[in-house]
C-alpha cells in the first residue's frame, strides 16, 4: 500500500477518497466534496459518536463552504444552489440529496450543532449552518456595527461646517453626495462611502481628510489609512498626497503630505511568528479614525479583526465598490453593509434608518464622461440586464468593441495591435532605455482574462505573444528569462523596496545594464537581481487587475462553462477601462457572465438589515 493510499486516498484519483462511505462517497465521486471536505467531516462524525450519515453530509458542505467563499451553507437550497466546475448540474441534482425538512430535523437535534450559544463545531440558525468560528465571525461584525450605528449622530462643527463650504463650493448633486459623504463621517462612529468607479470615492476621502486638519484647532487627529493590499495601499497614499496641490494651509498640507496608507495587516500589527495581530479589542489602535479603502475585498475573518481593533470612541469609514469582485476569502462584507442601499431602494433602508443613515452612495461617474458607452456598458452589467449590455457592445460606439469569434476578421485586426501596436513597441522602447514610452505603452493596453489556464487563459496568451515577438525580434529571449521590453507584475509586497504584490513593471536597457522601471512616485529603476517574487504579464487575470486603471482593455471570456464566469467579473474588467473595452466571447458567454452573479452564502446581511 502506498502513502498515498495509507492516507485514506485513491492512486488513481486524488480527489477521492477511499474510506468514504455512503452520501460522503457519493457526493465525493461527484466532485461536490473535496478529499478536505470528506475527511474533516469524517474526523468530527468520529469526535463526537454522531452517525447519522445526512448530519455528516452537512457537516462536509459546512467546511466545503469557506473553501468556496461561502459563510455558511442553506441546506435546503444546496441541491440547486452547488455548482461544480466541468459538471453537469443535472448529475449534481440527482445526487441523494436528504429531504430538506427531515434534513434540518435531524440537524437541529445532532449534538455537533448548536445554536451559537455553545461550543458546538457546527452552528444553525435561520436555515444557515455554519462552522462556528465563521458564526462568531459574523455576529460580530454585525453587532460591532449595530452598536456603533445605535449611537444618535452629533452636529457638525461650525469650524468643519465653514471648510466644507469651501471645499465643496458649487454645490452640484455629485458634490452634495460627496459633502454629505464627509458630513456623515464627521457626526458619527460608523460611515460608508459606496460607489462604482470613478465617482469621486478617493477625493472624498482626501477632502475628508482635509476638513478634519483644517477645521481642527491644536493638535491634528491620529489617522489610520488602510487598504487590503500593498497596491490599494500605496494608490491610496498617492491620491491624498495628490489632493495636496489644493490646499493652501502649509500645515495642514504637511500633515496630509506625511499621512501613509498601509496594509490592514501592517495597521493591525500582524506577528507571523505568533500567529495573531498585536492589535485588537484588549489592545485597541490608538487612533481617532480609521478609513478603509477598497472594502470590497476584505473578507468577513479580516473584517471581523479590524473592526474589534478599533477603539469604542474613533471613527471608522469604509470606501469601496460593493460591485466589484469580492475577497479571495469568505464573505461579501461590503455588498452586506451597503445591502438596499446600493440601489437606493426604500422599503428596507426605511427599516433600518439608523444604519441607512450611515450609508453614502456615490452615483455620478467622472471616469467615463467622454466615454458613455463605458458607463453604459458597466450599469447593465451591474444590475444584471443582459439585453441591455448586449445593445451596448453591439452598438458599434467606438469605445466599446465585440468579437464574437476568434475566427473574426475583427480579432486579426485586433492581434496585430496587441502584438506590433503594444507588444513590440514596448520591446523597442525597452532595448533603447525609452522608459516613459516603454511604461506608456504597457499601461495603454491590457489584457484580462478570466482564467490563468486554458485556451482563452493568461497563460495562453503569453505564450502566443512571446512567440510572436521572438518571431519579430530574432533571439529576443536566447539570453534567459529577462529581456528588453518584459513586462512583470510583482506577486508579493516587497517593503524593503516599496513595490506591492499587484504592480507593473517593465524592463528597459540603461547604460548601468538591465534595468526594471515602475511607475511610483517618479521612475524608480531596479537591477532584476533585486526584485522578489515576480511574474511576465504580457496578459493578466482580472481578478489580478482589480484596483488597476488603463487606456483600454481586452476582456478575454472563456467559451467553456466556469464558475468565476459573473456579473462582478465582468463588471470588474470593463471598469478598469477609461476609453476602450473590447470583448472577446459569443453572444451566449456574454448573456451568461451577466446573468450569473456571485453566489456567496451569508447571513450578515440579514443580521443588518432583516429578513
Amino acid at each position: 500500500m502506498t502513502a498515498l493510499e495509507r492516507a485514506g486516498f485513491a492512486e488513481v484519483d486524488r480527489h477521492i477518497v477511499v474510506s468514504a462511505t455512503g452520501l460522503l462517497a457519493a457526493f465525493n465521486d461527484a466532485g461536490v466534496l473535496a478529499p478536505l471536505d470528506v475527511l474533516a467531516a469524517e474526523a468530527i462524525g468520529r469526535l463526537s459518536g454522531e452517525t447519522d450519515e445526512r448530519v455528516i453530509l452537512a457537516a462536509a458542505l459546512a467546511v466545503r463552504g469557506p473553501r468556496l467563499r461561502h459563510v455558511c451553507v442553506e441546506p435546503a437550497t444546496q441541491r440547486h444552489a452547488v455548482v461544480v466546475d466541468a459538471q453537469d448540474p443535472e448529475v449534481v441534482e440527482a445526487l441523494p440529496w436528504p429531504d430538506p425538512t427531515e434534513w434540518e430535523a435531524a440537524l437541529a437535534a445532532s449534538p455537533i450543532v448548536g445554536n451559537g450559544s455553545g461550543d458546538e463545531p457546527l452552528v444553525l440558525e435561520g436555515g444557515r449552518l455554519y462552522l462556528e468560528r465563521y458564526f462568531r465571525y459574523e455576529e460580530q461584525v454585525a453587532d460591532l456595527i449595530l452598536d456603533r450605528v445605535a449611537s444618535p449622530a452629533t452636529s457638525l462643527d461650525p469650524p468643519f461646517a465653514a471648510v466644507l463650504d469651501q471645499v465643496f463650493p458649487v454645490g452640484t448633486a455629485s458634490e452634495n453626495r460627496q459633502r454629505t459623504a464627509v458630513e456623515t463621517a464627521m457626526t458619527s462612529r460608523f460611515t460608508v462611502i459606496a460607489g462604482g468607479p470613478g465617482t469621486g470615492k478617493t477625493y472624498t476621502v482626501a477632502a475628508l481628510l482635509a476638513t478634519l486638519a483644517s477645521g481642527t484647532a491644536g493638535s491634528m487627529p491620529k489617522v489610520g489609512l488602510c487598504a487590503p493590499t500593498g497596491k490599494a495601499a500605496a494608490r491610496l497614499t498617492e491620491a491624498v498626497q495628490e489632493y495636496t496641490r489644493w490646499v493652501d494651509d502649509a500645515e495642514v498640507r504637511e500633515w496630509l503630505e506625511d499621512i501613509e496608507a498601509v496594509t490592514i495587516h501592517r495597521l493591525l500589527g500582524w506577528s507571523p511568528g505568533r500567529g495573531r495581530f498585536r492589535h485588537n479589542a484588549p489592545n485597541p489602535l490608538p487612533l481617532d479614525w480609521v478609513i478603509v479603502d477598497e472594502m470590497s475585498m476584505v473578507s468577513l475573518p479580516q473584517a471581523a479583526k479590524l473592526m474589534e481593533a478599533v477603539r469604542e470612541g474613533a471613527s471608522l469609514v469604509l470606501v469601496g465598490d460593493p460591485s466589484q469582485l469580492t475577497s479571495i476569502e469568505a464573505g461579501t462584507v461590503l455588498a452586506d453593509i451597503v445591502g438596499p442601499m446600493a440601489e437606493a431602494t426604500g422599503d428596507e433602508a426605511a427599516a433600518q434608518p439608523e444604519l441607512a443613515s450611515r450609508v453614502v452612495v456615490l452615483d455620478r461617474v467622472h471616469r467615463f464622461e467622454e466615454r458613455g458607452a463605458i458607463a453604459d456598458l458597466a450599469t447593465a452589467i451591474r444590475i444584471g440586464d443582459a439585453d441591455a449590455a448586449l445593445a451596448v457592445v453591439a452598438s458599434g460606439d467606438e469605445a466599446v468593441a465585440w468579437i464574437p469569434d476568434r475566427s473574426d476578421t475583427a480579432f486579426d485586426r485586433l492581434w496585430e495591435r496587441v502584438v506590433a501596436d503594444r507588444a513590440a513597441m514596448v520591446v523597442a522602447a525597452g532595448r533603447v532605455g525609452a522608459t516613459e514610452q516603454a511604461l506608456e505603452r504597457l499601461t495603454g493596453m491590457a489584457i484580462l482574462c478570466a482564467h490563468r489556464r486554458g485556451a482563452a487563459g493568461v497563460a495562453r496568451w503569453q505564450r502566443d505573444i512571446e512567440t510572436a515577438l521572438d518571431e519579430q525580434f530574432t533571439g529576443l529571449r536566447y539570453h534567459g528569462e529577462w529581456y528588453p521590453g518584459r513586462p512583470v507584475m510583482i506577486t508579493v509586497n516587497d517593503y524593503n523596496l516599496n513595490l506591492f504584490n499587484g504592480d507593473i513593471g517593465v524592463a528597459v536597457q540603461t547604460e548601468e545594464g538591465l534595468r526594471v522601471v515602475f511607475e511610483r512616485g517618479g521612475q524608480r529603476l531596479f537591477a532584476p537581481s533585486h526584485l522578489g517574487e515576480r511574474a511576465t504579464v504580457h496578459a493578466l487575470t482580472i481578478h489580478k487587475s482589480q484596483g488597476s486603471q488603463f487606456d483600454e482593455v481586452v476582456v478575454v471570456l472563456p467559451q467553456e462553462e466556469s464558475r468565476l464566469l459573473t456579473r462582478e467579473l465582468l463588471y470588474t474588467a470593463v471598469t478598469r477601462a477609461s476609453g476602450k473595452v473590447t470583448i472577446i466571447g459569443d453572444e451566449a458567454v456574454v448573456r451568461r457572465a451577466v446573468d450569473r452573479s456571485v453566489e456567496r452564502a451569508s447571513g450578515l446581511g440579514v443580521r443588518l438589515w432583516g429578513d
